[in-house]
């Protein structure tokens, strides 16, 4: 049970449907990264095994041969990776959930879910001519993600409807800049890889990139820090 200061929220939080707390929808959430993880090696199938690479007369080179698997692994773990670190870490910012918040995070996770198959097509026609379509679809993929996780942020954020109200306005603004351009690097990135595909992968990638570095520790109003026994709660 998380242990919160909850006041009355003003006119303009309202919430839809009924508030729960944070456990279960914290748990789902972790699950299905926890399972997109699992799953990216799974693609990768071993030379010799029934559906990985044969007629290969050294092993070494076989494997070596599947380097845009091990390519698409990494990064796929990179961006899931990331998106899991802000998740984490903004259990300290989010206090409850409603209904839309729950379908918005089921979109979020859906993106989560998707992502792979984008990073995959690149790393598959990366240097050959359809590396350009291949870059778009990988850009708008990663843009898309970013999308939903700012409708999370803007739907949770007015009033503080869904966020602890005892953190400091300014670390909401802060959160909401870095997040807000974040997205938005993301969604010109994909205008830039239509002109330059390479460039706007690695835009792309860098700023997904930037969310692996320690975000800003929350911020409360003097006087209203959570105790030590929210803390290890959380």
């Amino acid at each position: 049970m998380m242990l919160r200061n909850r006041h009355n929220q003003p006119a303009d939080a309202e919430t839809h449907g009924a508030e729960r707390g944070l456990d279960r929808f914290e748990g789902f959430s972790d699950a299905v990264f926890a399972i997109a993880l699992t799953l990216l090696i799974v693609e990768i199938k071993v030379p010799g095994s029934p559906e990985g690479p044969h007629g290969y007369s050294d092993l070494t080179s076989a494997m070596a041969e599947q380097w845009r698997e091990f390519l698409a692994l990494v990064l796929c773990y990179v961006v899931i990776g990331a998106y899991w670190l802000q998740h984490h870490s903004s259990g300290r910012i989010y206090t409850k959930s409603d209904h839309w918040f729950g379908a918005i995070n089921l979109l979020f996770l859906l993106a989560i879910v998707v992502i792979p198959y984008p990073i995959r097509v690149w790393c598959f026609h990366l240097g050959t001519g359809f590396e350009p379509v291949a870059s778009v679809t990988l850009v708008a993929g990663l843009a898309l993600t970013a999308c939903t996780w700012m409708a999370k942020w803007f739907y949770a954020m007015p009033g503080c409807r869904l966020m602890d109200e005892r953190l400091a306005p300014d670390f909401i603004r802060q959160m909401t800049r870095r997040y807000g351009i974040a997205a938005l690097i993301q969604i010109a990135a994909v205008l830039v890889a239509i002109a330059a595909s390479r460039i706007g992968v690695v835009i792309a990638l860098l700023c997904v990139g930037f969310f692996l570095l320690p975000q800003p520790t929350p911020r409360y109003k003097p006087g209203e820090e959570p105790n030590e026994a929210e803390k290890s709660n959380e």
